[in-house]
């Protein structure tokens, strides 16, 4: 009896360690099971506010397009430029005068566009010229006041005014070298020869045959 006595409170004294475990394992619990939901709730609330506002890369990825455009239109521009020669005409302008200064004389090679045709005249005294509105005649005046006229297709000039003989000018009165500019009134084959002589500004005006200006 004595045996049995000792065995149960034996037996007694070891559950009490166990069932002091079992009501801190339940309290444990009962405290984790009510603290995890706040503690869940309370990482998501310390979280920095300012997440949603990190997007600089949609700023980042304007600043390449503003630059780009900047870059193509150089090279376009050179190759333009280079593209056509400056010799060359897109069409070609309907009279086409060249003088030639040689020892001789100057001298004067005319190509006419609407054919090809292309000749020489000369040599002739220095001077200037003009071609006519409807690109079928030209004058040519020398600094000694001959006026030349000829039909663009001859091979030859017709003298049709002398000046210095007009006495009119006062560069030839005074031996001085003329300063004219050329233009035309009228229409064809009525044209009138419009010479200003710069230098004294005198201004003369003069008609032309219709066998050359037609």
């Amino acid at each position: 009896m004595q045996i049995k006595k000792y065995f149960f409170l034996l037996i007694f004294i070891t559950m009490l360690p166990l069932n002091a475990c079992n009501l801190n394992m339940k309290k444990t619990d009962s405290a984790l099971s009510i603290e995890t939901p706040i503690m869940e709730t309370a990482t998501f609330a310390s979280m920095p506010t300012s997440i949603p506002t990190s997007t600089p890369t949609s700023t980042h990825t304007a600043a390449p397009t503003v630059a780009m455009p900047s870059l193509s239109p150089t090279p376009t521009l050179f190759l333009a430029a280079t593209a056509t020669p400056t010799q060359q005409w897109s069409a070609c302008p309907g009279i086409v005068v060249t003088i030639t200064d040689t020892n001789e004389g100057e001298k004067m090679h005319i190509l006419r566009c609407e054919d090809g045709l292309e000749y020489d005249l000369g040599p002739l005294a220095k001077g200037i010229y003009a071609v006519g509105p409807n690109d079928k005649f030209f004058i040519y005046i020398t600094t000694t006041g001959l006026v030349y006229i000829g039909r663009i297709g001859d091979h030859y000039l017709y003298q049709a005014y002398d000046l210095a003989n007009e006495h009119i000018f006062t560069v030839f009165n005074k031996n001085v070298v003329p300063d004219f500019k050329i233009s035309f009134s009228g229409e064809a084959p009525n044209y009138r020869l419009i010479l200003v002589e710069k230098r004294y500004d005198q201004k003369r005006m003069y008609e032309l045959p219709a066998k050359f200006t037609y």
